[in-house]
């Protein structure tokens, strides 16, 4: 009996072997190797940077930056071009009188006049750019010169207008500059957190597979998306 119980104690020494502490000879598994690619994809969807911090890279503050930023600027220059819009749709009330171009002209009845009438009734977007840009309309401003064809306040105008098209042009290029920021952060994060090509677990049955084409000079470029669901 004695013989058995050393060979067993030999036996569960053997089978257990002590724990060795994390501290002590290996480091504790990092915390980054376990995030969620598929988290980390679609916070950056939500807001560019925010996937890269819940993976633990800081330059998820870059993009977090470039999207402040980029709004911003989007709002700035959006309000700027509403606000010259408005100003120049005053100053043509005020300077361009549609009597005042039948009068110079004599073409009541004509195409033009049609034309003129009905985008001042239903489209005057239309309607206030072909006042300041089409010759054809140019009598009517306030101080049109018939025998030099030129007016100073249809000049003012066209500044005017130039100077709102400006703002709402670079309003749309922060847009953009804020798309393309979520895209580019939303691939960089996966790239960082998942092998390329790798399917990414969205939880559950779900997954997410990206594949990036890219080759210079190549039409075919872009970026593909397929979620697929297993039964």
């Amino acid at each position: 009996m004695a013989q058995r119980s050393i060979a067993d104690t030999v036996e569960t020494k053997a089978t257990n072997p002590p724990q060795v502490p994390y501290d002590s000879i290996q480091p504790p598994p990092s915390p980054e190797h376990t995030k969620s690619a598929g988290k980390a994809f679609l916070y950056n969807l939500a807001v560019p940077g925010a996937g890269h911090l819940y993976a633990g890279y800081k330059r998820g503050w870059v993009n977090i930056g470039v999207e402040g930023l980029s709004w911003i600027t989007y709002f700035y220059y959006r309000d700027r071009g509403h606000t010259k819009e408005d100003e120049f749709q005053a100053y043509a009330d005020d300077h361009w009188d549609y009597a005042r171009w039948i009068s110079q002209c004599g073409c009541g009845g004509s195409p033009e006049d049609s034309l003129i009438r009905g985008f001042r009734d239903n489209n005057r977007q239309q309607y206030y750019e072909d006042i300041g840009k089409i010759s054809t309309y140019f009598g009517g401003w306030q101080d049109y010169n018939a025998s030099t064809k030129e007016s100073a306040d249809r000049r003012f105008y066209r500044g005017i207008r130039n100077d709102s098209n400006n703002f709402l042009k670079n309003a749309n290029y922060a847009l953009a500059a804020a798309f393309v920021n979520r895209i580019v952060s939303a691939v960089d994060v996966l790239r960082l957190v998942k092998k390329k090509g790798r399917g990414v677990e969205l939880g559950g049955d779900t997954s997410l597979f990206i594949r990036l084409h890219s080759k210079p000079f190549n039409r075919d470029n872009g970026i593909g998306v397929q979620l697929s669901k297993r039964i």
